[in-house]
């Protein structure tokens, strides 16, 4: 009896985290362990994008509506004196439902945020 009602909050909480992103102000964040790794999902981010990750860029979609915009984080460096930033690129996708981001190298973070 305990697997039913374990599989129903489950439920619940998914259509919680869906009606989040249809109401606006969701955020899916996916992360990278280091440097040159794929980046995966947290917090359930997977159910609100799907990403397909190559070398040089992203390909994404949103499988929960559309979105306001696209932060990406790449990996700082350094150059054997300075340490540098990583390369941020926030984008307003003229597609909201999909897009791709090339920023020379695997990222380290994207974060998309819904439209309200």
């Amino acid at each position: 009896m305990q697997r039913v009602i374990t599989n129903r909050l489950a439920g619940l909480g998914l259509a919680g985290l869906m009606t989040l992103a249809v109401t606006g102000g969701a955020v899916a964040v996916f992360t990278a362990g280091g440097p040159g790794e794929n980046m995966a999902a947290t917090d359930g981010a997977d159910l609100l994008v799907s990403l397909v990750q190559s070398q040089e860029s992203v390909l994404w979609t949103s499988t929960a509506g559309p979105v306001s915009w696209v932060e990406t984080a790449g990996w700082p460096s350094s150059d054997g004196v300075h340490d540098l930033g990583g390369a941020l690129v926030v984008d307003v996708p003229t597609n909201p439902t999909a897009g791709t981001i090339d920023i020379g190298e695997k990222p380290m973070s994207m974060e998309f945020i819904f439209q309200d």
